[in-house]
């Protein structure tokens, strides 16, 4: 699986970790961006953060061109 270089989208991963630890922030948060600009690669990224300290976390897959994922 893709996963970031170290020390590579640093300011994303610090966003999504605090959008984490926020308790008023709404439960699912979208990530998009054009093609290959590495969001599959953050969401792998962050999984495994997560999944290293025993917190869940999930991760959905959408694309409006593919009938099975729109």
């Amino acid at each position: 699986p893709p996963k970031c270089h170290p020390d590579t989208r640093m300011a994303v991963q610090d966003s999504l970790v605090a959008w984490r630890g926020n308790r008023t922030a709404g439960p699912v948060r979208l990530i998009s961006g054009w093609t290959g600009t590495g969001k599959t690669t953050i969401a792998q990224t962050m999984a495994e953060y997560w999944a290293k300290r025993g917190q869940l976390a999930g991760s959905f897959f959408f694309s409006r061109s593919s009938g099975k994922r729109n």
